[in-house]
């Protein structure tokens, strides 16, 4: 991980002299076009700005606070930083940029907490392990918000999501419903927010002593098609559930249509459940019933504690955890 970024650091990714990163920065003609651009390079992987890094030390804030999102597909971060805004309180402007879950992007846009370019980073969904984010969070002011990293010590906003999972499949076993799919996604790409679910779902049918079925849990990605594929699968099988959790309510609007496609009636036939509460819940047809985050409130909660912490240069990582709620529609009658 590339943390506190020298220009020494940049020489030796480059694989040059320190000489000849210098003059390159300072725009000299006295460099082959090879070097520059291997210098180029290096500085952008990096994230290395030496003048405005220079700048910004001699006033020790940039009131810049940078937001990491892992998708700029997802409209559930829409109220996140909708509520990061609001808890700023035009104190600080806020600047977006996406990993697109790909790490090595993420080392690269943290490059610029550590070359103080930014005062602070929110991250909403990290590939980096819980040392790598305590690495960074002991010199710089960081923050994990609707995803946390297990084992981390960072300020982290979250909701329970296993106890959210688990109230609404225990919701489906108290109407009657035994027969409770989920649809979730692949291990290697499973977020510890989606593990939490399916842990809360999991936790249910062994407190309820309802055996747990392989062909039940279906595991792709986060698509709408993903859901798709999920009724397909449960349509087909021979004994097929009565009611379906879904980790995300892109899934749950998926399944929800692969459901329809086959004359199936929604809420009567077949229960479905989302998480998230997005935007779509309420203008899809059939409404969807969800699962629904304080996404607003995170944002809120996150800029205040942050801004407060650089205020006061403390450090504090601590986990602050806030309530869900399980909003019925028509997809589901819970």
């Amino acid at each position: 991980m590339f943390v506190n970024v020298t220009i020494k650091d940049v020489a030796k990714a480059a694989g040059v002299s320190v000489a000849t990163v210098s003059r390159v920065i300072n725009g000299s003609s006295a460099v082959s076009d090879e070097k520059r651009r291997a210098v180029n390079e290096a500085v952008r992987d990096l994230g290395f700005n030496p003048n405005q890094l220079a700048h910004n030390l001699r006033k020790r804030e940039t009131k810049n606070i940078l937001v990491i999102l892992p998708s700029t597909e997802n409209s559930f971060y829409s109220e996140i930083i909708r509520g990061l805004e609001d808890g700023v309180n035009r104190e600080y402007d806020i600047l977006l940029a996406s990993s697109y879950s790909f790490i090595h992007t993420e080392i690269r846009l943290l490059g610029m907490l550590t070359n103080h370019l930014v005062d602070a980073a929110v991250i909403l969904g990290s590939r980096l392990s819980a040392a790598e984010i305590d690495e960074y969070a002991a010199h710089n002011h960081i923050a994990l918000c609707s995803e946390n990293v297990e084992n981390s010590h960072v300020l982290t906003v979250v909701i329970d999501n296993e106890k959210a999972a688990y109230e609404a499949v225990c919701r489906f076993i108290k109407t009657g419903i035994n027969k409770v799919a989920l649809v979730t996604t692949d291990t290697e790409i499973l977020a510890p927010t989606s593990d939490n679910r399916l842990k809360g779902y999991l936790k249910t049918l062994k407190d309820f002593n309802i055996p747990v079925r392989q062909d039940y849990i279906f595991r792709r990605d986060y698509e709408f098609e993903s859901g798709l594929a999920a009724a397909e699968h449960f349509l087909s099988l021979e004994d097929p559930p009565d009611a379906i959790m879904c980790i995300s309510d892109l899934l749950a609007a998926g399944t929800i249509k692969g459901y329809l496609s086959h004359g199936k009636k929604i809420g009567k036939d077949i229960q479905i459940c989302g998480f998230d509460n997005i935007p779509l819940c309420e203008m899809y047809t059939p409404k969807i019933t969800t699962v629904a985050q304080p996404g607003y409130e995170m944002g809120v909660t996150v800029a205040k504690k942050i801004v407060s912490d650089i205020k006061t240069d403390t450090y504090l990582g601590e986990t602050i955890t806030l309530e869900h709620k399980i909003i019925v529609r028509e997809s589901a009658v819970l």
